[in-house]
Order: structure tokens, then sequence, then C-alpha cells
């Protein structure tokens, strides 16, 4: 999703955004029209077949020739390549291909280069690494990191490449105050209870084993309700439901499922906070929805935006253990000035730093000063820039 409003946000301003994807849709292919332009947003989205979908290693490598074939064919009509992720064959053929043609191109590690999860399945990926990853992440353009703790959380792997940082925007005009108390209505016996909201995938990394037993804590002091909303793609909910049947808080916690528009925002309006105590995020675009709806915040020092929410004073942060979760929530529950403070605070601090229109003009900032140093590099003259300068996502 943040890649799409960033493709729309670039459109904007006049700048022709391609993407490059793959039909998978997680558990299933997509049913859409393949290796075709689609026009979306005011930019063009091709989707191209899996290769041998039904073996399991290379279906979650997103193996996929004919994507492979129409970079080699068009990456050099580009000005510029943004690629998304590593680990993938996406990412990684897209690198190759842009060093091959000496395109430029920005490598966005999407969190795989924190500690936490650099660490997993190291046997399995260390082969990938050593020819492709890291040879991609050295050559590229530039790195995107989307805030500092990103940056210098990856900085001990030494990559070579200069790195941007730029964060993540959400489109503000849709997180208004208006839907406050909409969600409460739709649900009138919520409205004598605080409503704790966690918002995001249902993965390992999250920190929901902190959180249940945590909030089993907060309940014996505070009415309250749990909401958990969002996918659970790799089943990992099954083990969320077997703590919150160890805890007896079937009655406590609400599995929503995936929540979107007007629904999502009236759950993070009406929600009293707003809760992500996870072990490691590349950013947490879900708490900036949750700061833009006046919603106060309480995260983990994992969360790399941690450092921003602790100096607006729009949120508490706290180490993943479950006494530190369960005091942040107990000192919000009982100060309701505080709550609404922080509030206050967090809209103030999306509106200075997180609205895609002016995350979208520092982006364009730099990815002119890479195309005209590419340029520059290979000697073309001036009258070179006819084109519109033009980008792939991949």
């Amino acid at each position: 999703m943040a890649c799409l409003d960033q493709s729309k946000a670039l459109a904007s301003l006049r700048h022709q955004i391609t993407i490059y994807t793959t039909n998978d849709n997680v558990d299933s292919l997509s049913d859409i029209p393949l290796k075709q332009p689609i026009n979306k947003d005011g930019y063009q989205i091709y989707f191209f077949p899996l290769t041998y979908a039904f073996i399991a290693p290379l279906r979650k490598y997103y193996f996929s020739i004919p994507l492979m074939q129409a970079l080699h064919n068009t990456i050099s009509l580009f000005d510029l390549v943004y690629i998304f992720s590593l680990y993938r064959f996406p990412p990684t053929i897209a690198a190759l291909y842009a060093r091959s043609f000496r395109v430029p191109y920005i490598m966005n590690p999407h969190g795989f280069l924190y500690p936490f999860l650099f660490r997993k399945n190291r046997l399995l990926k260390l082969p990938h690494e050593l020819f492709f990853d890291f040879p991609n992440l050295h050559h590229a353009s530039a790195i995107h990191y989307t805030s500092q703790e990103e940056k210098e959380l990856v900085s001990p792997l030494k990559i070579k490449s200069p790195g941007i940082i730029i964060p993540l925007g959400i489109k503000i005009e849709e997180y208004q105050h208006t839907h406050k108390g909409k969600f409460r209505i739709l649900h009138p016996y919520l409205l004598r209870q605080k409503i704790l909201l966690f918002m995001g995938r249902i993965n390992f990394k999250k920190g929901l084993d902190l959180l249940i037993p945590s909030f089993a804590r907060i309940i014996q002091e505070y009415n309250n309700i749990l909401f958990i909303a969002g996918p659970d793609n790799e089943g990992y909910g099954k083990k969320v439901s077997a703590w919150v049947k160890q805890y007896n808080l079937e009655k406590k916690v609400i599995f929503t499922g995936m929540v979107t528009g007007d629904q999502k925002i009236a759950l993070l309006s009406d929600a009293d906070i707003f809760i992500l105590p996870s072990y490691t995020e590349n950013f947490g675009i879900a708490v900036v929805e949750a700061l833009a709806m006046g919603t106060p915040v309480i995260i983990s020092n994992k969360v790399n935006i941690w450092r921003e929410i602790r100096d607006a004073d729009a949120g508490i942060v706290v180490s993943c253990n479950v006494e530190e979760i369960t005091k942040a929530c107990l000192d919000l529950l009982k100060d309701d000035t505080r709550r609404n403070a922080m509030g206050a605070n967090g809209r103030k601090l999306v509106e200075k730093c997180f609205v895609i229109e002016k995350t979208a003009k520092m982006l364009e900032k730099h990815f002119m000063q890479l195309i005209n140093s590419n340029k520059s590099h290979k000697n073309k003259p001036s009258d070179a820039t006819q084109k519109m300068p033009s980008a792939t996502s991949i």
C-alpha cells in the first residue's frame, strides 16, 4: 500500500511512474490482466505471472520469467529504478539488470536488514546475500531508509552506497476527527469501556506474545476491550487465540480481521490507546495513522520512529517486556488529560513530518539528483532530458 500511495504522489508531481510486480496474492493468484498496463491514479502497473507457482519454494521466491523478460527489454527506458525488499526474485533481477544497463537504482531494504530479522535463517539466506543482495546493495545509487533509527541499525553491515532518510507518508485528509464516536455507536457495548487497539499483521514479530499477558493484568484494574485488527496470512493467529484462551480473555479480546476504509478510520478514532509492542518494525505506518486520528500510542523501542514519537510527546516508548507495557497502559488509562494531550501532539507530528505530499517532494528531490548525476556521468548533452523523468518500482 505504501508503494501505491508513494507512486500516486509522485505521479501527481508530473512524473511517469511504472510499477512491475507479480500476480501473487498471498494464498492465491490474482485474477487480473497480465503483462499489460493498467492505469491507476496517474501511474501504470504491470502484473506478471509467477512461473512454476505450484512449486512452493519458487512461489515464495516470486519467481517469474515473464517479469525477467520485461525487465531485460525495458529497463533501459527508465531514468531510475526504485526497488523494494530483498531475498526475492523481483528485487534481485531488477537490481542485476539495472546494473547491467547502467540505470541508477535505489533500494529499500524494507526492514530485512534489522538485527532481529537479519539473524533469522542465517544459513539459508547467506548464499543469496553473498551472491546477490550485498552486491546489489553496495552498487545501488542510494539506499532509502525510512528513519534515522533504521539507518543506524543497518550501519554495522557497512553498506557502501549512500543512504537517504525519508519517512513514509499518509494522505492526511483521509484522517479527520469527524469519525469520532461512530465506532462506539455501532457497538453500544463499548460505550462504558476503554478501547485498546492493536492494528497490523498477526505475525510473530509484532509482540502479541507480550501484549496478551499484559492485557490480562490491565483488565484487573480497568474494564477494557482489546481489538486485534489485521490479517492472519501466516496462521500465527492460532497461537494468539491460544494465549487469549489461556488467560480467559475470550470475552475481552476481539479479532476483527482486516479493517479498511471508514471502518478503520472509525476504529482508530475511537481507540483510547493504540499499542504496537513489536520486536522489530521497519516504520509502523499504522502508528502514524493512529497519531493522525489523535490517538496516543504505546510502542516498543524497536518501532523505528520511536524517537520522533518520544520527542513529540505523542506516546510512551517501552522495552519489549510485559511489565513496561502494562505500566504504560495503566498510566495512560488513569490520566485522561495526558491521553488527550498526547493525541493532540500526535496529530501535529503527523502534519509536520508524515504527510505524503511532503515526503513525495523529498523523494523527488533525491530522484532528480541521481538522474541528473547519472546523465552527467554518461556525458549526455543537456537536451537529452526531453523525456519526462520516469521511474519504475519493483
